[in-house]
């Protein structure tokens, strides 16, 4: 077992909820494996509304 530092961005599309954003986020990350902590750490807002924001993560996932 080992511990990974991920550091990443993703667009954060108008049509999902706040409310699922959390969900959204952690699935992208248990890709990487189990996380352990993240966090959004800047928010990027587009002069298109449409594209909606783009995030910056950093997280820390356990690898096995």
């Amino acid at each position: 077992m080992r511990l990974q530092t991920l550091e990443f961005s993703v667009k954060w599309p108008n049509n999902l909820p706040i409310s699922d954003l959390r969900e959204y986020l952690i699935n992208l990350i248990n890709k990487e494996g189990e996380p352990l902590r993240w966090a959004i750490t800047n928010v990027k807002h587009t002069r298109n509304t449409k594209e909606g924001c783009e995030l910056d993560i950093e997280a820390v996932v356990i690898i096995i």
